[in-house]
């Protein structure tokens, strides 16, 4: 198999780069702890979404141009996803966007991500084999609400210290 390095590739990079300068500037929002949980969250959600659909018997997309896992796609798995979530909760709770005001936030995010994945596409970091932007429309919004259910858990865990102390003495 021939493999070269070519715009799907660049693409991969300079999104993930893109995603991790614009993570730089609110990094200390969030406590160290809940940086590294919604990432290892997203990651894992991330993975097991991607690999399910693009693994046999579904084949749904190629992550790249080839049907192997390259080194450009983990870096855009481990960088851009996270990247993008503490992004999106940054807004969130530094804005109090709870209630109705979720509800647009959450489909502004789900515009921007459709968009972004269409822009993958066109790119051709993205191959669908099976797989259709319409598919995506309800995915964005479910990622979301449980990623804020996910945010709101452990961030009432970690700032809570009357949790923390009934949870060391059961």
């Amino acid at each position: 198999m021939n493999v070269t390095f070519d715009w799907n590739e660049w693409f991969f990079i300079i999104s993930s780069a893109i995603a991790i300068l614009l993570f730089l500037p609110i990094r200390r929002y969030f406590p160290p702890v809940i940086v590294t949980i919604i990432w290892i969250y997203n990651l894992t959600l991330v993975a097991t979404i991607d690999y399910f659909l693009l693994a046999t018997p579904f084949q749904m997309y190629l992550f790249g141009d080839n049907p192997t896992y390259e080194l450009s796609g983990a870096l855009f798995h481990f960088f851009m996803y996270p990247c993008a979530a503490l992004l999106f909760l940054f807004g969130y709770d530094r804005w109090e966007l709870y209630g109705k005001k979720s509800i647009w936030y959450i489909l502004g995010w789900s515009a921007f991500s459709l968009f972004f994945e269409w822009l993958t596409v066109k790119n051709h970091a993205l191959i669908y084999t099976g797989w259709k932007l319409v598919y995506s429309i309800p995915v964005y919004p479910a990622a979301a609400v449980m990623l804020i259910i996910v945010f709101r858990f452990v961030k009432k865990r970690h700032m809570d210290p009357e949790l923390e102390c009934s949870s060391k003495i059961n």
